[in-house]
């Protein structure tokens, strides 16, 4: 069963990462920016991409966990 983290960047309250876990131990992230009126933008080509988990556990220290309301 996948399930999905949505993280809030630190610096940033505007940039936010998904990351979809398949309960296989595989990882993939997609970015995106949001903004309060709603518009969300997908930076780059748009499509999960799968990290390893030192490099995600590095990553994710300069974010937090969303709360999506």
């Amino acid at each position: 069963m996948t399930t999905i983290i949505t993280y809030q960047n630190k610096r940033n309250e505007n940039k936010y990462l998904e990351v979809h876990n398949d309960g296989h131990y595989h990882n993939s992230v997609r970015q995106y920016l949001k903004w309060p009126n709603g518009v969300k933008y997908l930076v780059g080509d748009r499509l999960l991409h799968r990290w390893r988990k030192s490099d995600l556990c590095e990553l994710l220290t300069d974010y937090c966990i969303a709360d999506m309301v």
